[in-house]
């Protein structure tokens, strides 16, 4: 476990090498595209277009409001998922580097954590263009957002290595996790507001589910210009401290098989 956590630290340090290895990752996704990374837009452009205003009108929303809401669910839904999904071939796509170089084994993680966040980033600005374009007013309790973030980033990292390890070793881990993801999409208020299922008796799904704290710490901010409720914040916070213990679990379990896995 020690070993495991000397190379985490000495991986983190080594930031030059998993910077220029994600923003690799990113222009090989877009090489030889015509517009490149518009295809990010344009992508969540599709699905804003196809959902917001079939579900705006079907809940009877305010197109002001819930057009915003969706982008920002949708936006930090995606990276969630990533970090499952994507994350967890962190090691499975670099198996050529861990093979050939020696370099501590968690510059992998770093690297598929950097690029997902990068292209998560690039997505939350549509936000910001779909808060101009309604007009949303922008007050200093958006602010809030701010540890929202580092809440979601924190949440990302430790998923993307809980996964990468177990995926490493076990191949059914990733089918499993996206369709653990697309179920769980469906049940969280990501296309819809909360309220709906609150008005009908369904207080517990929204309760009880930590994605939608997650999500909640980052968009009311947002959207509401102050901050989540406590509930939400404790209950991210403690997302955070289970996985970090399933993190130091799964390092400590398969940290030293990884390579016999690939």
């Amino acid at each position: 476990m020690k070993r495991a956590l000397l190379d985490l630290l000495q991986s983190a340090r080594l930031w030059r090498i998993w910077l220029r290895l994600g923003l690799q990752d990113v222009r090989r996704r877009f090489r030889r595209s015509t517009i490149g990374f518009a295809w990010i837009f344009i992508h969540l452009a599709v699905m804003i277009l196809a959902i917001g205003f079939i579900y705006g009108n079907l809940l009877g929303q305010k197109m002001g409001y819930f057009i915003p809401y969706l982008t920002i669910s949708l936006v930090t839904w995606a990276y969630l998922t990533s970090s499952v999904v994507e994350g967890g071939t962190a090691f499975l796509n670099s198996e050529g580097y861990i093979k050939q170089i020696s370099l501590p084994l968690y510059v992998y993680v770093f690297r598929s954590h950097f690029t997902i966040t990068l292209v998560n980033i690039i997505s939350l600005s549509v936000f910001f263009l779909v808060a101009i374009l309604y007009s949303m007013p922008f007050a200093f309790g958006c602010l809030w957002v701010i540890p929202g973030l580092f809440i979601l980033l924190a949440t990302s990292f430790l998923l993307v290595l809980i996964f990468a390890h177990l995926n490493a070793r076990f191949r059914d881990i990733a089918h499993l996790a996206s369709l653990g993801m697309q179920v769980l999409f469906y049940v969280t208020p990501v296309m819809f507001p909360a309220d709906l299922l609150k008005g009908r008796g369904f207080e517990f799904v929204v309760v009880l589910n930590p994605f939608f704290h997650l999500l909640e710490v980052v968009r009311e901010p947002l959207l509401a210009g102050h901050p989540a409720e406590v509930i939400s914040y404790a209950w991210s916070g403690a997302v955070v401290a289970l996985l970090l213990g399933l993190a130091l679990i799964t390092i400590g379990r398969y940290q030293r098989r990884i390579v016999f896995a690939l």
